[in-house]
């Protein structure tokens, strides 16, 4: 009986690992069949893959660091953690959502960063908002669509940083509640609180401005 069970033991050790199933619509995604080419060390689907997806990331980043200096290097750096990490690359979800974690992750690390320095150096979040030198929307005037856009933009970029990538994520890059829980690694109804509530927080900041 010992020498059967040895027997068997050895026979498991020498099974070739078994990978995990694919989700075929995520094998059929472009953009996954380019990521696994530059897994296998191809330049020219590293090249293809950057110019697909750079203005998109960018944008993204853009609307939650509200920063436009540094839009252009947290995407690159976005890209190059991308390409470098290609060899742990695994098509368990369409490769989008790997992309915006690792921008959500480097867009959150600088926001925290530039309220640390702020703090270092003596001032507040608020001190650091300009004032808006256009006169404010009253009875005897109407708000134009640009301003009312701009009025927008600047209330979801006061919103705590979470609150303001869960409800980018949804409402600019379309993603679903699953999506976003995946690039936030979070749950579902941690995703639907942190919507909740910055809705909330825009309602009343919006308040009158329909």
């Amino acid at each position: 009986m010992r020498k059967a069970a040895s027997t068997k033991t050895r026979s498991t050790l020498l099974r070739p690992r078994v990978q995990p199933p694919f989700d075929r619509g995520v094998l059929a995604d472009l953009d996954t069949q380019l990521m696994l080419r530059v897994r296998d060390g191809s330049a020219e689907a590293a090249d293809l893959l950057v110019r697909r997806n750079f203005e998109r990331v960018a944008r993204y980043i853009g609307r939650i660091v509200r920063d436009p200096p540094a839009v252009e290097d947290l995407s690159q750096e976005v890209f190059l953690r991308v390409l470098t990490r290609a060899d742990a690359y695994e098509p368990t979800a369409r490769l989008s959502t790997w992309l915006y974690r690792i921008a959500t992750n480097a867009a959150i690390n600088h926001v925290t960063e530039a309220y640390s320095r702020r703090q270092t150096a003596g001032r507040d979040m608020a001190s650091a908002e300009v004032p808006d030198p256009r006169p404010e929307s009253g009875p005897d005037r109407e708000m134009n669509l640009d301003e009312l856009k701009s009025r927008v933009s600047r209330a979801i970029g006061d919103l705590p940083i979470k609150q303001r990538v869960a409800l980018t994520l949804f409402e600019y890059e379309e993603l679903s509640y699953q999506q976003i829980a995946s690039v936030l690694e979070v749950s579902v109804e941690a995703v639907r609180c942190l919507l909740t509530r910055a809705r909330t927080t825009l309602r009343s900041k919006l308040a009158g401005l329909a």
